[in-house]
């Protein structure tokens, strides 16, 4: 197994990212990548929008995407790949 990079919370190891098998707050290295894609696809809709009103759709799907990626709020990879495919 390859070791994770995550550097997506307060938590992490010395304030510098956590690495090894999993991070200071049990996240896994699957889950940390996946987290990292909806951030993606998160900038993307953001970018998409920019100039525009939104639609309630567009505004859920944002909240819903940074809520999933806070921290200790979600390590189910699934249901991350999920909000990723939704927001896409």
């Amino acid at each position: 197994m390859d070791s994770m990079f995550c550097f997506q919370c307060e938590q992490t190891a010395g304030c510098k990212g956590c690495t090894g098998a999993q991070g200071v707050c049990g996240k896994q290295r699957d889950t940390a990548l996946l987290q990292d894609e909806l951030t993606g696809a998160l900038i993307g809709l953001a970018r998409a929008a920019k100039g525009r009103t939104p639609g309630p759709s567009a505004d859920r799907a944002m909240v819903e995407g940074l809520f999933t990626t806070v921290t200790n709020v979600n390590f189910d990879s699934e249901a991350v790949r999920r909000r990723t495919e939704a927001v896409r």
